[in-house]
């Protein structure tokens, strides 16, 4: 009997017509110079990432199904995921990844993705787009373009499995209906190189977070923060790395640009997540930790350890930042729903807390009422 699970969906557009266009003109940016070449789009062998074995001549359009002109975006927006997570964001019926992984090989054919083995599992591959495909992912109106481009050894580097569990999280709070990844973006400047409304950033920025995720709006009605700032730490940078880059989102919580600052204008942050509304606090900072439990126990420790003894984080000792700590596994399971957010505040109970609770446990027992 054939088995219909791995089938494009039986209703519903079915293809999607993408259209290749020209490459832009070099883009300058100020002090920098051209930082692209002007070329056509590269045709890649499949099975050889990155080998260039002829050229697009003639811009037109590619006929490819719905499923792959989502898995363009999807890539965009996450950088790096392997078929099993795009076949839970773009067909999570699906009984397998296999329709998700033709469409992918169709898709490399073209040349608008990429692959690599992930690390440590040889028989599984990381996918990634390829310039071309970035290109052509920009061209949706869902898209905010942004100068970053993956490329084969990027995602075949140290960066790969962290950014693979940045996925992860991504997914699971998709799949589970807290934040649609369209909601969510990766890698997000905050602080004077990152002004509102981009994603791009520079040696001057205050801080990088790894995922920036706003909630559906049933969850905000049930009293969840409507942005998360999402760390994903995997230990492989010291306690103090971690504090350090906790404090630089206080000071980005403070940071107004100097142009408005004297105008009395709203906090940069203000600016770019809550406009026109004054009552919602600064976005929650969750520490999301992807080690085995017990090394993950150890750490929090640590870095709880390490902000109370460093000089006090005014953000943090008021409770006006609000941080707390879980693990990605709980994550994976639970979602946002239970009691399961570990405070980091000085002034906050040394128990897990719901993250409805949050903000109330890390204000300071003289503003508690």
């Amino acid at each position: 009997m054939r088995d219909h699970s791995d089938q494009p969906p039986a209703v519903g557009p079915r293809s999607a017509r993408l259209r290749l266009a020209a490459p832009a003109p070099p883009a300058v940016l100020p002090g920098l110079g051209a930082v692209s070449q002007a070329r056509q789009p590269s045709v890649v062998r499949p099975g050889k990432v990155g080998t260039r074995v002829g050229n697009l001549a003639h811009p037109g359009d590619l006929l490819i199904s719905l499923a792959a002109a989502q898995a363009l975006t999807v890539l965009y927006r996450c950088r790096l995921a392997t078929a099993d997570h795009l076949q839970a964001l773009i067909t999570p019926h699906a009984a397998s990844s296999r329709y998700i992984r033709a469409e992918l090989g169709k898709l490399e054919r073209a040349g608008l993705v990429g692959a690599v083995r992930r690390r440590g599992a040889h028989r599984q591959r990381v996918w990634f787009l390829t310039r071309s495909g970035a290109t052509a992912a920009e061209a949706s109106p869902d898209i905010q373009p942004r100068p970053y481009r993956m490329t084969a050894p990027l995602a075949a580097g140290p960066l790969q499995a962290h950014a693979l569990a940045v996925t992860d999280l991504l997914t699971a709070l998709h799949v589970g209906g807290w934040a649609a990844l369209e909601d969510c973006a990766v890698e997000v400047a905050h602080g004077p190189a990152g002004s509102p409304g981009t994603a791009t950033g520079s040696a001057r920025a205050m801080v990088i977070t790894d995922a920036v995720i706003r909630l559906q709006p049933d969850a905000v009605a049930a009293g969840l923060p409507p942005v998360l700032f999402v760390e994903l730490d995997r230990g492989t940078t010291s306690v103090h790395t971690l504090a350090t880059k906790l404090a630089a989102y206080d000071a980005y919580r403070q940071h107004r640009p100097a142009t408005r600052a004297a105008a009395g204008a709203p906090p940069s942050w203000r600016t770019r997540y809550s406009p026109g509304d004054r009552r919602t606090p600064f976005p929650l900072v969750l520490v999301v930790i992807d080690t085995p439990g017990p090394v993950a126990l150890r750490r929090v420790e640590a870095v709880r350890r390490v902000l109370a003894t460093q000089r006090p984080v005014e953000g943090l000792d008021e409770g006006e930042l609000a941080v707390a700590v879980t693990t990605l596994g709980l994550l994976q399971r639970d979602g946002l729903a239970v009691q399961q957010m570990l405070p980091l505040n000085p002034h906050a109970p040394v128990r897990k807390v719901a993250l409805t609770q949050l903000y109330a446990a890390v204000r300071p027992a003289r503003y508690r009422y």
